[in-house]
């Protein structure tokens, strides 16, 4: 889900970003400033995943997995 987020803002900034150049509003080289932030701001990776809760555990459970 968070991958599907971070896509979808990538792309509004992306179509904001170009909107704004084709007003006239961002030069040549603020546009490509402006996508190139928001590329390598979409890239970073924001940390290690949050372990789920309801995941099975047979350890805690003390059941073998079912083959």
């Amino acid at each position: 889900m968070a991958t599907l987020v971070r896509i979808v803002l990538w792309m509004a900034w992306s179509l904001a970003i170009g909107w704004l150049w084709r007003e006239g509003s961002l030069g040549v080289m603020s546009a490509l400033a402006a996508f190139g932030l928001g590329t390598a701001l979409a890239a970073w990776r924001a940390g290690p995943g949050r372990r789920r809760r309801n995941e099975l555990r047979y350890v805690e459970m003390a059941k073998q997995p079912v083959a």
